[in-house]
């Protein structure tokens, strides 16, 4: 596998994750803080591994098209 497939990989198991604890704080009515920071972090984990896909050279944001990705 390579560093695409991984990087979807991981990227599909957060979304899992992410949809199996919303779930779960509609079950509670929204009233658990420690799952809404869950939520909240597991969010962030997903934005990084995409912007991660989305640059051709890790965490460098330009490529050689000529324009920024940031």
């Amino acid at each position: 596998m390579n560093e695409q497939e991984e990087l979807m990989d991981t990227i599909l198991n957060v979304d899992l994750e992410i949809v199996e604890t919303v779930r779960t704080l509609q079950q509670e009515n929204w009233n658990t803080e420690e799952l809404k920071n869950q939520v909240t972090d597991l969010l962030k984990i997903h934005d990084e591994l995409v912007d991660k896909m989305r640059s051709p050279h890790g965490d460098d944001p330009s490529c050689d098209c000529g324009h920024d990705h940031e």
